[in-house]
C-alpha cells in the first residue's frame, strides 16, 4: 500500500504528542468552588477541562487514572469517559469521594458541601441541533464484566467478542486519518502485510517511550484492524492473517496501557488479543496474550500461576515458533519464581535457552527481542525473587554491563532486582548506588512501573538499614517520589 510511511510519520507524530500542564488556570480556581457559585458543578468541570486544561474527555480519564495508580486509589483506575460525561451533564452532581480527591490533586474544580441544584440539559452541544463531536470510548468501558479482577483465559466466550465491543467504539481523529476510504473491499493479504509492517516500525518506540506517550497510537491501530475485519467479506485466509495482526496491535496497546498503569484497558486489550489470537489458530500468539495477563495479575498482587500454566500449554503445541516458545516459558519462569517454585522455575528457564538456542530469522517480531542477554536478566530476576543472591547477582551484572542506557525503562526496571539482591547479600551501599544510578537513567520516561519498583527497593533499604549514609542520601533524594501525572 502505498503512503504508509507518510501514515505512520503522521501517527507518531500525533501519537506521542504530549498535553503539558499550564500554570494559567485563566481564572479557574483549583480546588472546591464557593457555595455561591451560579455555575453548576459540571459546567466548571468541563471548562475547566476544555478551556483551561485543552483535555478530551479521555485525557481526563487518563489523568485520574494515571494518578489513581500513583497513589493506590485503586477504586480510582474505574473511571470512564461515560461517568466523567454524566458529571459534566448533571446527571451525576457529586461523584464519589475518591474520584473528588483524585480531582482536587489534579487542580480540577469539585462539588462543594451544598448540594447543587438539578440541573437539566440538551443532548446537543452545537449550534443549530448538531450532536457534539464524541469523543473516543475508553476500552474499558465496552466490556461488561470491567470491574472483575481477571480473566481466566478461557476463549470459550471471547470469540468474536472483539469484534462486537470494537463496534461500540467511536472513532478516534487519529484513526479517522488512517483509515481514510479504507472499506472491506481493500481486506485482501496485502493489508494485512501493511498493517505487520507498521506494528513493526510502531514497536520500535517502546524501546525508548513509555505506555502514556504510545498508547493512543498502537489503540489506533488496533482499533483499524478491527474496523477492517468487520466488514467480513475477507477470504478465509486473509481473516485469519488480520485476525493475527490485530491480536499482536491488541497486545502491544495492552502493553502500553500496562506500562501507563491503566489495568483495565490493559486487561480488555489482553482478553480481546486472545480471543483473536485463538480465532486466528495461532497458539504462540495466544499464548503470549496469556503471559501479559500473568504478567499483570502479578503487578496487581494476584493470582496467575494457573494462567501462566495455560501459557506454557500453548506454547508446547505443534507449529509454535521455538523463539515464541523461548519467550512464553521465560515469562513463566517468572510466574513461577514469584510463588516460590525454585524446580519449576529452574526447568522452565532450561526449556527456554534450549527453545532459543534453536531459534532463527523466522521468529515473529513479537518474540524476537528475546535474546541472550534478556533470557540471562529474566534468570537474574527470578533467582534474585528466589532470594538466592549469589546466582542472582553475576547474571545480573554481566547482561545489565551490556544493556544499553537507550533502553532507559527497561534497563532501570530490571536493575530494581540487582539492587534487591546486593541488599539481599548484604551489599547495602552498592544496593543504593544501583537504585540511585537507575533512577537518573530513566529520567522522565512515562512509565509508572520502574520508578515504583525502585521505590519499593529503596524503601525496603530504608526499613532495614536507615543507618547507613548512603541509604539516608537516598531517601533525602527527590527522585524517589515526583507526582507527575503530565502526559
Amino acid at each position: 500500500m502505498h503512503g504508509g510511511t507518510k501514515q505512520v510519520r503522521t501517527l507518531v507524530a500525533q501519537g506521542i504528542r504530549r498535553a503539558h500542564w499550564t500554570d494559567d488556570r485563566s481564572g479557574v480556581a483549583a480546588g472546591v468552588y464557593p457555595d455561591d457559585s451560579d455555575e453548576p458543578w459540571g459546567d466548571q468541570l468541563r471548562r475547566w477541562r476544555d478551556e483551561v486544561q485543552r483535555w478530551t474527555q479521555q485525557d481526563l480519564v487518563d489523568q485520574v487514572i494515571r494518578l489513581a495508580f500513583t497513589t493506590n486509589e485503586e477504586r480510582g483506575t474505574k473511571l470512564d469517559i461515560r461517568l466523567v460525561g454524566r458529571w459534566e451533564t448533571g446527571a451525576v452532581q457529586r461523584p464519589q469521594a475518591v474520584y473528588r480527591r483524585l480531582l482536587d490533586q489534579l487542580g480540577a474544580p469539585v462539588p462543594s458541601t451544598r448540594r447543587a441544584p438539578t440541573v437539566t440539559r440538551p443532548a446537543t452541544g452545537m449550534p443549530g441541533g448538531c450532536p457534539a463531536a464524541a469523543d473516543p470510548i475508553s476500552l474499558a468501558s465496552t466490556t461488561s464484566d470491567r470491574d472483575s479482577d481477571g480473566w481466566d483465559g478461557d476463549s470459550s466466550v471471547l470469540r468474536r467478542d472483539f469484534l462486537r465491543a470494537s463496534g461500540s467504539l467511536a472513532l478516534s481523529g487519529l484513526l479517522g486519518s488512517v483509515l481514510g476510504n479504507t472499506s472491506s473491499s481493500t481486506s485482501t493479504i496485502e493489508v494485512a502485510t501493511d498493517l505487520t509492517n507498521r506494528l513493526t516500525s510502531l514497536r520500535r518506540l517502546d524501546d525508548t517511550l513509555g505506555g502514556a506517550d504510545t498508547y493512543k497510537l498502537y489503540n489506533a491501530e488496533a482499533e483499524l484492524s478491527a474496523r477492517i475485519l468487520q466488514g467480513g467479506t475477507a477470504r478465509d485466509a486473509v481473516h485469519r492473517a488480520l485476525l493475527a495482526v490485530h491480536a499482536e496491535q491488541s497486545q502491544q496497546a495492552g502493553w502500553a496501557a500496562f506500562d501507563a498503569g491503566w489495568h483495565d484497558l490493559a486487561r480488555e486489550h489482553f482478553r480481546r488479543s486472545h480471543a483473536a489470537a485463538v480465532e486466528s489458530g495461532d497458539p504462540g500468539l495466544a499464548g503470549n496474550a496469556l503471559a501479559f495477563h500473568a504478567y499483570q495479575l502479578i503487578t496487581l498482587g494476584k493470582p496467575a500461576r494457573s494462567i501462566s500454566e495455560k501459557s506454557v500449554q500453548t506454547a508446547g503445541e505443534d507449529g509454535v515458533d521455538p523463539g515464541v516458545r523461548a519467550l512464553l516459558y521465560s515469562r513463566a519462569a517468572w510466574t513461577f519464581a514469584l510463588d516460590g517454585d525454585a524446580d519449576t522455575t529452574a526447568r522452565c528457564l532450561g526449556v527456554a535457552e534450549e527453545a532459543h538456542a534453536v531459534a532463527d530469522a523466522r521468529t515473529p517480531d513479537y518474540a524476537a527481542w528475546i535474546d541472550a542477554d534478556e533470557l540471562a536478566i529474566m534468570t537474574g530476576r527470578c533467582w534474585s525473587e528466589l532470594r538466592r543472591p549469589l546466582r542472582a547477582v553475576p547474571v545480573l551484572e554481566s547482561a545489565l554491563g551490556r544493556y544499553s542506557d537507550v533502553h532507559a525503562r527497561d534497563k532501570a526496571l530490571y536493575s530494581s532486582w540487582l539492587a534487591q539482591s546486593y541488599a539481599d547479600a548484604g551489599e547495602v551501599e552498592q544496593a543504593a548506588e544501583t537504585v540511585a544510578t537507575s533512577l537518573h537513567v530513566m529520567g522522565n520516561v512515562a512509565s509508572v512501573r520502574p520508578r515504583q519498583r525502585l521505590t519499593e527497593v529503596a524503601e525496603r533499604l530504608g526499613q532495614r538499614h536507615s543507618d547507613v549514609p548512603a541509604v539516608q542520601e537516598l531517601l533525602r533524594g527527590d527522585a524517589l517520589h515526583p507526582l507527575d501525572v503530565r502526559r
